[in-house]
């Protein structure tokens, strides 16, 4: 696989790396512990190093894993992005968002304990608000663990194009942001600030929580512990699955064979993209999401230069 830097860290990864929501038994319904464990080793296997977490994902046993990983691996081959700010205190009746100083340091101590390490290799600030930007004491904290050596890099992962720009202003290491081709916005609207901040650019939601996979019908249903029953209207979906079939219809031609490789590929197209973490539920995803990428041009210049159509097509605003 080939390797991105991380912005101005240096730190090289593997192109294509593991998102792990959907392994961590939430989000998508109860996954086994066994089928999570090698999913993140054929990411591993199949030339990834960066797996995309967050301590709050199943209690916390999902760093656990992660730190198995390094051990049988090796710890330099894997490169581990730990979200926090997610506070399940298991006396309160649902997880609530704390960016105090004080939750941040301990969430860090007990991510080191988890893994097993000395140091995280970094530590984003899990969807903050424009007012906890604001109040500064969140960042201050992240700056202080990097600079007693608890973490190696830091950074915030956004929601918005408003928050975005307010994270890039304090120059952090990594900023993770969802860029797909429903979602393409936020990454071009924020190109010259994140030029400018030296930031790595970590992906999510590359295939859009399955929709750009290719492999759903107009029949889909969700089951009630799938966050994509609640993430649509019926309206809505309807709506993206026609947008999507435009995108098929005009980007799934050879060499490119599927529309997740037509979706991660225009992803890896961009120069600013230091990493994308597309999910996967089992080893054959993640073998698949990193084999979908291994040619390059991730597109013919032809098809490059009209994407931008094709969007305004299928009426993706860019």
């Amino acid at each position: 696989m080939r390797t991105r830097t991380l912005g101005r860290s240096g730190i090289s990864v593997g192109e294509v790396g593991l998102g792990t929501w959907g392994i961590s038994g939430e989000g998508y319904g109860p996954s086994l512990e066994l089928t999570s464990r090698a999913t993140l080793r054929a990411a591993i296997d199949a030339g990834g190093s960066f797996i995309e977490t967050a301590d709050c994902y199943r209690e916390g046993e999902m760093l656990e894993w992660i730190g198995d990983l390094k051990r049988d691996v090796g710890a330099d081959k894997v490169f581990a992005s730990v979200r926090v700010g997610v506070n399940r205190d298991p006396v309160q009746p649902v997880p609530r968002k704390d960016f105090s100083g004080a939750y941040l340091t301990e969430a860090c101590e007990r991510a080191l304990k988890r893994m097993g390490v000395e140091a995280l290799d970094a530590m984003v600030l899990h969807n903050p608000s424009l007012k906890t930007l604001a109040r500064g004491e969140a960042w201050t904290a992240l700056r202080d663990l990097k600079t007693a050596g608890k973490v190696r890099l830091i950074g915030m992962s956004v929601g918005s194009e408003d928050i975005g720009r307010a994270a890039l202003i304090r120059k952090p290491d990594l900023v993770v942001l969802p860029y797909n081709l429903f979602v393409p916005s936020m990454l071009h609207r924020l190109s010259s600030e994140i030029s400018s901040s030296g930031a790595g650019v970590v992906v999510r939601s590359p295939l859009a929580y399955g929709l750009l996979a290719d492999g759903w019908s107009g029949a889909r249903r969700f089951s009630d512990d799938d966050h994509r029953l609640y993430r649509w209207t019926p309206r809505d979906l309807n709506h993206r699955m026609k947008q999507r079939d435009t995108l098929r219809q005009a980007l799934v031609l050879p060499p490119v064979g599927s529309l997740r490789e037509a979706s991660l590929r225009y992803v890896l197209a961009n120069a600013l993209v230091s990493v994308v973490t597309p999910g996967a539920r089992t080893p054959d995803q993640a073998t698949e999401n990193a084999r979908c990428v291994e040619t390059e041009p991730m597109f013919p210049d032809a098809v490059l230069g009209i994407i931008g159509r094709i969007l305004d097509t299928a009426g993706i605003e860019r």
